[in-house]
């Protein structure tokens, strides 16, 4: 058998000479692109942990239904938590409950405001007692938890929320806090009660 001629030899050394800088080439490539993607990964990750809306906190700082039963008045506590994010507010609505009976209900704001970051503000009302009536239903209860010196009531704010950043806004979030009341028999708050957390819901 004839031996390839030396300039075959160096045809097939030369093209696979190309094949392999080309694998190599595109390994480099490979692994600079994956690099990138991964470093870009992290600091869009940090970005996002350092950015990203932290829900509002509200805690009861007062309650107390008027002498003559007529009016409640209550007090809460809005603390905006983000550092580098405001939130709108719409026009937010109030109601108290005893258990499923409506108590009082009005507005708490009638129009839209703004809270800037890192403050707190308080959100407070008065709202007309409109029950339980003495022929409702819930009515034994409830006059026999407040003669006890333990009526359970639930306030409840219903608004919608916008977080800002900078010249960005998000999309409206419908928000429900729901504070847990307990009044003495005079129709003040109980000391456990003060400035205890409120619930969320979104």
């Amino acid at each position: 058998m004839q031996p390839a001629p030396a300039s075959s030899r160096a045809r097939r050394v030369a093209r696979r000479t190309r094949e392999s800088c080309a694998a190599v080439l595109a390994n480099t490539l490979c692994s600079l692109l994956l690099a990138l993607l991964l470093v870009a990964g992290v600091a869009l990750f940090v970005v996002w942990l350092s950015l990203r809306p932290h829900r509002p906190r509200f805690n009861l700082a007062a309650f107390s239904i008027a002498p003559g039963g007529q009016q409640v008045a209550f007090n809460i506590s809005d603390r905006n938590p983000n550092h580098h994010i405001g939130i709108y507010y719409d026009a937010t609505q109030a109601s108290v409950h005893f258990y499923d009976a409506l108590v009082a209900s009005g507005p708490a704001f009638s129009s839209s405001w703004y809270q800037p970051n890192m403050t707190t503000i308080f959100i407070a009302g008065r709202l007309d007692v409109v029950g339980p009536r003495t022929t409702d239903a819930s009515w034994p209860s409830f006059d026999a938890a407040l003669h006890s010196g333990r009526l359970p009531l639930r306030l409840q704010l219903t608004t919608a929320i916008r977080f800002r950043l900078s010249a960005f806004h998000s999309g409206r979030q419908r928000m429900h806090v729901n504070c847990d009341v307990l009044l003495s028999a005079d129709g003040n708050l109980l000391p456990e009660s003060v400035g205890a957390a409120c619930d969320r819901y979104f």
